[in-house]
């Protein structure tokens, strides 16, 4: 199979454009997602949530690491629970054990295994806490920038205050991720498009007004994830992951620091010799967009290192 890096358009840019997409119904809840290529399953999980109403993150922030390694892996980037264009929480459980179940459930309906697993930020979260429940079915797992894993406090709040654009705009999302970002300049208008679609949607503002104005985030859904990570913390230290396991992060990275990203590799590492990490300089929360060909290359390495 070919070992190439990100898939060059015609001008030379990274190929950022997408298969059309694919539906399917997770337990009631009708799931957006996205594949290419055949073989092993590649599945990308991205990070944030829902009820934030200054950018919104779904499954084409991926689209340069799904067309570079679909020449050797079936490549797939769905929409997380309420985020994108997937369905909000049934009964208002919004949250992320509600987001982990659902995951879970995506992987069972698309009958998946022996999968490499990747997830961004919160996403990484998500990745590493499906893995601990669902180890026969993860062939590797990798963690980008994930704040939420780390046992660090998140300073997202400080860094990204005071935003000075309305809510639902196409300015207050770039306003965003350019903070997010090492250099302002890898906030294409291709992420800014899909951000402010799904800022769009009425189903995603139902959301923002259940965590924003019904208090849900205050009342539910950080409480849960506090809960739940305490847990997650405590099994990582118990040796509980036995999955070989890479760790990316961007030294840059305003809202997620570096410092967490060291702690979780020696956590998982005192009892997963298959631990790697990986460290980013000049870039921020989305090393795989501001550095994606480095990215493609490592992620591709490391992966085929377990495939047989």
């Amino acid at each position: 199979m070919a070992r190439g890096l990100a898939q060059p358009t015609a001008s030379g840019a990274t190929d950022t454009s997408l298969p059309e997409a694919k539906w399917i119904d997770v337990d009631g809840v009708r799931t957006r997602y996205f594949e290419r290529g055949r073989g092993r399953p590649l599945v990308l999980i991205y990070g944030g949530n829902f009820g934030s109403s200054d950018s919104a993150s779904s499954a084409p922030i991926w689209s340069m690491t799904l067309n570079a390694l679909s020449d050797a892996y079936r490549v797939i980037a769905f929409d997380k629970l309420g985020q994108g264009h997937t369905d909000n929480p049934l009964e208002d459980d919004y949250t992320m054990g509600a987001v982990v179940r659902h995951a879970a459930g995506f992987l069972r309906y698309m009958d998946l295994s022996d999968i490499h697993l990747v997830g961004h930020s919160r996403g990484g979260y998500l990745a590493t806490r499906l893995t601990l429940e669902n180890q026969h079915l993860v062939k590797s797992l990798t963690v980008v920038n994930s704040g939420t894993l780390s046992p660090r406090v998140s300073t997202n709040d400080v860094t990204l205050s005071a935003g000075p654009h309305p809510p639902y705009s196409r300015e207050g999302a770039r306003w965003v991720y350019e903070r997010y970002c090492f250099r302002p300049e890898s906030v294409t208008e291709d992420w800014i498009d899909a951000s402010h679609e799904v800022l769009c949607l009425p189903k995603y503002r139902v959301g923002v007004r259940k965590m924003e104005d019904e208090h849900l985030k205050t009342r539910l859904f950080f409480p849960a994830l506090a809960r739940d990570k305490r847990e997650t913390l405590r099994w990582l230290s118990e040796g509980r992951l036995q999955r070989p396991t890479q760790i990316f992060w961007g030294l840059n990275d305003r809202t997620a620091n570096f410092e967490g990203g060291i702690h979780l590799m020696h956590t998982v590492a005192a009892h997963e010799r298959r631990t790697a990490l990986h460290v980013f300089n000049e870039a921020g929360h989305f090393p795989f967009r501001e550095h994606p060909e480095r990215f493609n290359a490592l992620l591709r390495s490391f992966v085929s290192r377990f495939d047989d």
